[in-house]
């Protein structure tokens, strides 16, 4: 499906939610705020907000929901455990999606602010915010020896995104082994490497398909005069796969 037809699907179901939940709101007693002054559903910014917030909070409550009463469940028997594990991932599944899709309109409103980053201040931020996750997994992050090259880019955007590279990574790699990052200048910009060994094909093969939290990681990327690619698995014992980020020092306006 094309940018296009995409992003009016994704409107039409935010008008036809949002209507909904404003008729059930009606009913209630609870006071609901006033638009703000001047505004105007056909407006493209209005409707924008308008589906953010039925991504941010409508289509969210069914599943957060679902999981409060997964682990409810789950303390009282585990008769079913098996049912239970696959509908909890199914409803992980759901508001992940939801989660990229929501990201990803975001990143079409956002203001950028190129400023001068160091590299490895990125890098760490990202690192830390996986490293729990990693551990739990029992996969061991691997960071570049040494000081790393300074970049010009948004700063909020670019940690973002390099924190979705490291968490897919970790969630597709295999028990025990590691997954390693490696940055060097190369070609006027910044090259950085993040390889691991796929637990399965499927895990691989699952970075490389077109979806929202890729398409818009690759459109932080190329706001910075950059590519993003996944890397495919290579056969042999030791295939790995992963993600090739190439950056600008300088990006162009």
């Amino acid at each position: 499906m094309t940018a296009r037809p995409l992003r009016l699907a994704l409107v039409a179901a935010a008008l036809c939610l949002g209507a909904c939940g404003l008729a059930r709101r009606r009913c209630s007693a609870a006071a609901v705020p006033a638009p703000a002054s001047g505004s105007d559903a056909r407006d493209p910014a209005a409707v924008h907000d308008m589906l953010l917030h039925v991504l941010g909070h409508d289509l969210r409550q069914p599943n957060a929901s679902l999981l409060a009463w997964l682990a409810l469940r789950q303390s009282r028997s585990q008769a079913d455990a098996a049912l239970l594990a696959q509908v909890g991932g199914h409803a992980r599944r759901s508001l992940r999606h939801i989660d990229d899709l929501n990201r990803l309109l975001r990143e079409t409103r956002h203001a950028y602010r190129m400023r001068r980053i160091a590299m490895e201040t990125l890098l760490d931020a990202a690192l830390d915010q996986v490293w729990s996750e990693a551990g739990a997994a029992g996969i061991r992050l691997e960071r570049p020896p040494g000081r790393l090259p300074r970049i010009g880019g948004d700063a909020a955007m670019l940690a973002g995104t390099l924190e979705w590279l490291l968490a897919s990574a970790v969630g597709a790699a295999a028990h025990g082994t590691a997954l390693r990052t490696v940055c060097r200048g190369h070609a006027g910009g910044v090259a950085l490497t993040i390889v691991f060994q796929p637990a399965d094909d499927a895990g691989a093969a699952q970075l490389a398909r077109p979806g929202p939290a890729l398409l818009c990681a690759q459109r932080v990327v190329a706001r910075h005069g950059g590519l993003l690619v996944p890397l495919q698995p290579m056969q042999g014992a030791a295939a790995q796969a992963g993600w090739y980020l190439w950056l600008r020092r300088r990006p162009r306006p």
